[in-house]
Protein backbone atom coordinates (compact mmCIF):
# COMPACT_ATOMS: atom_id res chain seq x y z
CA UNK A 1 0.00 0.00 0.00
CA UNK A 2 1.31 3.10 -0.94
CA UNK A 3 1.91 6.06 1.64
CA UNK A 4 -0.79 8.44 0.51
CA UNK A 5 -3.36 5.35 0.39
CA UNK A 6 -2.02 4.57 4.35
CA UNK A 7 -2.13 8.23 4.87
CA UNK A 8 -6.08 8.61 3.69
CA UNK A 9 -6.97 5.26 5.28
CA UNK A 10 -5.26 6.91 8.62
CA UNK A 11 -7.23 10.11 8.63
CA UNK A 12 -10.33 8.42 7.37
CA UNK A 13 -9.92 6.11 10.80
CA UNK A 14 -9.29 8.89 12.86
CA UNK A 15 -12.34 11.10 11.28
CA UNK A 16 -14.73 8.38 12.10
CA UNK A 17 -13.33 8.05 15.97
CA UNK A 18 -14.11 11.63 16.01
CA UNK A 19 -17.34 11.57 15.18
CA UNK A 20 -18.09 8.45 17.52
CA UNK A 21 -16.91 10.44 19.90
CA UNK A 22 -19.25 13.31 19.66
CA UNK A 23 -21.85 11.03 19.61
CA UNK A 24 -24.30 11.62 22.74
CA UNK A 25 -24.02 8.61 25.06
CA UNK A 26 -27.53 9.23 26.86
CA UNK A 27 -30.64 8.77 25.58
CA UNK A 28 -34.05 11.02 26.66
CA UNK A 29 -36.72 10.09 28.28
CA UNK A 30 -39.82 11.80 29.37
CA UNK A 31 -41.31 11.78 32.79
CA UNK A 32 -44.52 12.94 33.92
CA UNK A 33 -44.34 15.80 36.87
CA UNK A 34 -47.75 14.88 38.34
CA UNK A 35 -49.57 18.22 37.25
CA UNK A 36 -51.64 16.39 34.65
CA UNK A 37 -52.36 19.80 32.94
CA UNK A 38 -48.66 20.77 32.47
CA UNK A 39 -47.81 17.33 31.63
CA UNK A 40 -49.91 17.55 28.46
CA UNK A 41 -48.90 21.10 27.52
CA UNK A 42 -45.18 19.43 27.30
CA UNK A 43 -44.44 17.26 24.07
CA UNK A 44 -44.05 13.51 25.31
CA UNK A 45 -45.75 13.83 28.28
CA UNK A 46 -43.40 15.27 30.38
CA UNK A 47 -40.10 17.14 31.40
CA UNK A 48 -37.03 14.98 29.09
CA UNK A 49 -34.40 13.89 30.97
CA UNK A 50 -30.91 14.67 29.44
CA UNK A 51 -32.27 18.34 28.50
CA UNK A 52 -31.52 21.67 29.25
CA UNK A 53 -34.73 23.59 30.18
CA UNK A 54 -35.45 27.31 30.56
CA UNK A 55 -38.31 28.45 33.52
CA UNK A 56 -38.60 32.45 32.35
CA UNK A 57 -40.23 34.17 35.09
CA UNK A 58 -41.84 37.69 34.89
CA UNK A 59 -40.63 38.17 39.09
CA UNK A 60 -37.50 37.86 41.38
CA UNK A 61 -38.65 33.96 40.10
CA UNK A 62 -39.59 32.27 43.32
CA UNK A 63 -42.98 30.84 41.82
CA UNK A 64 -40.83 29.97 38.77
CA UNK A 65 -38.52 27.70 40.99
CA UNK A 66 -41.02 26.13 43.13
CA UNK A 67 -42.53 24.55 40.10
CA UNK A 68 -39.27 23.53 38.85
CA UNK A 69 -38.73 21.54 42.14
CA UNK A 70 -42.17 20.19 41.87
CA UNK A 71 -41.93 19.11 38.48
CA UNK A 72 -38.31 17.34 38.87
CA UNK A 73 -39.55 15.52 42.03
CA UNK A 74 -40.94 12.57 40.14
CA UNK A 75 -37.65 12.44 38.11
CA UNK A 76 -35.46 11.65 41.66
CA UNK A 77 -37.22 8.43 40.95
CA UNK A 78 -34.34 7.68 39.06
CA UNK A 79 -30.57 7.19 40.39
CA UNK A 80 -28.64 10.80 41.41
CA UNK A 81 -28.59 13.89 43.48
CA UNK A 82 -30.53 17.40 42.71
CA UNK A 83 -27.63 19.86 42.66
CA UNK A 84 -29.06 23.43 43.23
CA UNK A 85 -26.43 26.37 42.82
CA UNK A 86 -27.28 28.90 45.47
CA UNK A 87 -25.24 32.09 44.01
CA UNK A 88 -27.54 34.87 46.28
CA UNK A 89 -26.74 32.14 49.59
CA UNK A 90 -30.80 32.44 49.83
CA UNK A 91 -32.26 28.79 49.38
CA UNK A 92 -33.74 27.29 52.07
CA UNK A 93 -33.40 23.52 51.77
CA UNK A 94 -36.95 23.10 52.95
CA UNK A 95 -38.16 24.92 49.88
CA UNK A 96 -37.29 21.61 48.60
CA UNK A 97 -38.38 19.63 51.19
CA UNK A 98 -41.95 21.00 50.84
CA UNK A 99 -41.58 19.91 47.12
CA UNK A 100 -41.28 16.16 48.14
CA UNK A 101 -37.23 16.23 47.29
CA UNK A 102 -35.81 14.55 50.58
CA UNK A 103 -32.66 16.24 51.66
CA UNK A 104 -31.09 13.11 51.50
CA UNK A 105 -31.10 13.60 47.58
CA UNK A 106 -29.95 17.69 47.96
CA UNK A 107 -26.81 18.88 46.90
CA UNK A 108 -26.20 23.04 47.45
CA UNK A 109 -23.49 24.37 45.75
CA UNK A 110 -22.87 28.04 47.16
CA UNK A 111 -20.26 29.72 45.67
CA UNK A 112 -17.79 32.22 47.70
CA UNK A 113 -19.47 35.86 47.97
CA UNK A 114 -16.46 38.49 47.53
CA UNK A 115 -16.84 40.98 50.27
CA UNK A 116 -16.43 43.85 47.12
CA UNK A 117 -20.15 42.65 46.09
CA UNK A 118 -21.84 42.89 50.26
CA UNK A 119 -23.24 45.79 48.68
CA UNK A 120 -25.57 44.28 45.68
CA UNK A 121 -26.74 41.95 47.95
CA UNK A 122 -29.67 44.46 49.42
CA UNK A 123 -32.74 44.30 46.57
CA UNK A 124 -35.76 42.19 46.37
CA UNK A 125 -35.17 40.52 42.90
CA UNK A 126 -32.38 36.98 42.86
CA UNK A 127 -31.67 38.77 39.48
CA UNK A 128 -29.13 40.98 40.12
CA UNK A 129 -25.49 41.14 39.66
CA UNK A 130 -23.03 40.41 42.13
CA UNK A 131 -19.21 40.12 41.63
CA UNK A 132 -17.50 38.67 38.54
CA UNK A 133 -15.87 36.09 40.73
CA UNK A 134 -19.12 34.77 42.59
CA UNK A 135 -20.64 34.64 39.09
CA UNK A 136 -18.07 32.96 37.51
CA UNK A 137 -17.96 30.13 39.96
CA UNK A 138 -21.38 29.95 39.65
CA UNK A 139 -20.98 29.03 36.17
CA UNK A 140 -18.20 26.81 36.89
CA UNK A 141 -19.92 24.99 39.56
CA UNK A 142 -23.29 24.64 37.23
CA UNK A 143 -21.13 23.21 33.97
CA UNK A 144 -19.03 20.69 36.04
CA UNK A 145 -22.83 19.42 37.79
CA UNK A 146 -24.17 18.89 34.18
CA UNK A 147 -20.90 16.27 33.37
CA UNK A 148 -21.50 14.41 36.24
CA UNK A 149 -23.01 10.86 35.95
CA UNK A 150 -23.82 10.72 39.24
CA UNK A 151 -26.17 14.12 39.14
CA UNK A 152 -29.99 13.22 38.26
CA UNK A 153 -30.86 17.35 37.77
CA UNK A 154 -29.43 20.97 38.94
CA UNK A 155 -31.40 24.12 39.37
CA UNK A 156 -29.73 26.99 39.13
CA UNK A 157 -31.01 30.82 38.65
CA UNK A 158 -29.07 32.35 35.86
CA UNK A 159 -29.39 35.74 34.72
CA UNK A 160 -26.80 35.97 32.36
CA UNK A 161 -24.80 33.60 30.02
CA UNK A 162 -22.58 33.65 27.02
CA UNK A 163 -23.92 31.43 23.73
CA UNK A 164 -20.89 29.06 24.18
CA UNK A 165 -21.64 28.51 27.64
CA UNK A 166 -25.19 27.86 26.92
CA UNK A 167 -24.17 25.87 23.53
CA UNK A 168 -21.69 24.00 26.31
CA UNK A 169 -24.38 22.79 28.36
CA UNK A 170 -26.56 22.03 25.98
CA UNK A 171 -23.78 19.12 24.88
CA UNK A 172 -22.67 18.75 28.45
CA UNK A 173 -26.62 17.43 29.37
CA UNK A 174 -26.86 15.28 25.96
CA UNK A 175 -23.57 13.49 26.91
CA UNK A 176 -24.20 12.74 30.84
CA UNK A 177 -27.99 11.87 30.76
CA UNK A 178 -28.38 15.24 33.58
CA UNK A 179 -31.71 17.60 33.51
CA UNK A 180 -30.65 21.00 33.86
CA UNK A 181 -32.98 23.71 35.22
CA UNK A 182 -32.39 27.22 35.36
CA UNK A 183 -34.63 29.56 35.89
CA UNK A 184 -34.07 33.47 34.15
CA UNK A 185 -35.84 36.67 34.12
CA UNK A 186 -37.67 37.51 31.38
CA UNK A 187 -34.76 40.08 29.98
CA UNK A 188 -33.81 36.57 27.79
CA UNK A 189 -36.78 36.53 25.84
CA UNK A 190 -35.21 38.56 23.57
CA UNK A 191 -31.75 36.05 23.31
CA UNK A 192 -31.74 33.38 21.27
CA UNK A 193 -32.32 29.91 23.18
CA UNK A 194 -30.44 26.66 23.50
CA UNK A 195 -32.82 25.17 25.75
CA UNK A 196 -34.85 21.57 24.91
CA UNK A 197 -37.24 23.51 26.49
CA UNK A 198 -37.91 27.27 27.24
CA UNK A 199 -41.64 27.92 29.67
CA UNK A 200 -43.04 31.34 30.99
CA UNK A 201 -44.36 31.06 34.59
CA UNK A 202 -46.22 34.22 35.54
CA UNK A 203 -48.95 35.29 37.35
CA UNK A 204 -52.83 34.89 35.62
CA UNK A 205 -55.46 37.06 35.92
CA UNK A 206 -58.35 36.16 37.36
CA UNK A 207 -60.83 36.21 34.24
CA UNK A 208 -58.44 33.64 32.60
CA UNK A 209 -60.19 31.19 35.01
CA UNK A 210 -63.36 29.92 33.77
CA UNK A 211 -63.78 26.64 36.17
CA UNK A 212 -64.08 26.17 39.43
CA UNK A 213 -63.65 29.79 41.08
CA UNK A 214 -64.20 28.90 44.31
CA UNK A 215 -60.94 26.41 44.51
CA UNK A 216 -58.99 30.25 44.53
CA UNK A 217 -58.75 31.98 47.67
CA UNK A 218 -56.38 34.55 48.89
CA UNK A 219 -53.78 32.41 50.12
CA UNK A 220 -53.28 30.45 46.29
CA UNK A 221 -51.49 32.45 43.81
CA UNK A 222 -53.06 31.70 39.95
CA UNK A 223 -49.61 31.03 37.73
CA UNK A 224 -49.64 29.98 34.18
CA UNK A 225 -47.26 28.11 32.33
CA UNK A 226 -46.65 28.70 28.52
CA UNK A 227 -45.08 26.58 26.50
CA UNK A 228 -42.33 29.41 24.05
CA UNK A 229 -39.89 26.62 22.61
CA UNK A 230 -39.36 22.90 22.17
CA UNK A 231 -36.64 21.09 20.10
CA UNK A 232 -39.62 18.61 19.41
CA UNK A 233 -41.94 21.77 17.79
CA UNK A 234 -44.57 23.98 19.11
CA UNK A 235 -47.48 21.29 18.00
CA UNK A 236 -48.26 21.32 22.06
CA UNK A 237 -48.26 25.27 22.08
CA UNK A 238 -50.48 26.41 24.98
CA UNK A 239 -51.19 27.45 28.84
CA UNK A 240 -51.30 25.44 31.48
CA UNK A 241 -53.26 26.96 34.27
CA UNK A 242 -52.14 26.29 37.94
CA UNK A 243 -52.78 27.43 41.26
CA UNK A 244 -49.81 27.65 44.08
CA UNK A 245 -49.92 26.50 47.73
CA UNK A 246 -50.62 23.94 47.16
CA UNK A 247 -49.91 23.16 43.50
CA UNK A 248 -53.86 22.41 42.32
CA UNK A 249 -54.51 22.20 38.22
CA UNK A 250 -57.33 23.37 36.31
CA UNK A 251 -57.27 23.12 32.93
CA UNK A 252 -54.48 23.42 30.00
CA UNK A 253 -56.14 25.45 26.81
CA UNK A 254 -54.71 26.88 23.28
Amino acid sequence: MSPSAIRAETIQALRQQLVSSTKPQSSQRCIPTGLNSLDRLLPGGGLPTSSLIEWISDDAGQAAASLALRSLSPMLALPGCLVIIDEQHDFYANAAVAQGIPLSRLMLVRPQISTTGQSAIHGRSRFIRRTSISHSESLWALEQSARCPGVRAVLCWLDRASSAIMRRLQLAVERSGVTVMLVRPASVLSQASFADLRLHVKASDASEWSQQPQMRTQQQRNLSVRLLRSRHGLQHDGTAHLFQNPWEEQLCSC
